[in-house]
């Protein structure tokens, strides 16, 4: 995400929403579709943006995600693609939230874990939290890591 809107913010707008439609207002006063053979060279500037959107998108890609995309036409139906793979549906999120949360409330350091190792394991549950979209304040998971160590580190 950040990458591509660090290289054309633009783009993500398009990723996000959808393609722009190049219209024009024909005499009756309605808007339609204008057809390529009318396209200003600020037009051509507009409808580039879904085709440099996909490019951003596929350079960030593995090579066994190429199959899923394959069928996609905009840069949305890729970002949603993904998505979906990746995260899956609201239920699955929700299910994965409640994993986590579990394994969150029952995180306790291991006997002769060193504290780098515990506290990559913590991060990792707390990250793919945040990335569900579950944030913590600071001071909670202070507390909680806190609590977490054995007598020996107490």
């Amino acid at each position: 995400m950040h990458f591509i809107q660090g290289t054309d913010y633009e783009c993500w707008v398009v990723i996000e929403n959808g393609p722009l439609a190049i219209t024009i207002t024909d005499a009756n006063g309605e808007s339609c579709v204008k057809a390529p053979k009318d396209y200003t060279s600020n037009d051509y500037k507009e409808a580039e943006k879904n085709s440099r959107a996909i490019s951003l998108l596929q350079s960030g890609i593995s090579e066994s995600e190429t199959n899923r995309i394959a069928g996609c036409k905009t840069a949305k139906q890729i970002l949603d693609s993904l998505a979906l793979a990746h995260e899956g549906t609201v239920q699955v999120k929700k299910q994965r939230i409640d994993l986590l949360m579990q394994q969150y409330e029952s995180f306790r350091m291991h006997e002769d874990e060193p504290i780098k190792s515990m506290s990559s394991r913590f991060s990792n549950i707390t990250n793919e939290l945040s990335n569900l979209g579950r944030q913590f304040e600071t001071e909670d998971i202070v507390r909680k890591i806190l609590r977490s160590l054995t007598k020996k580190w107490r």
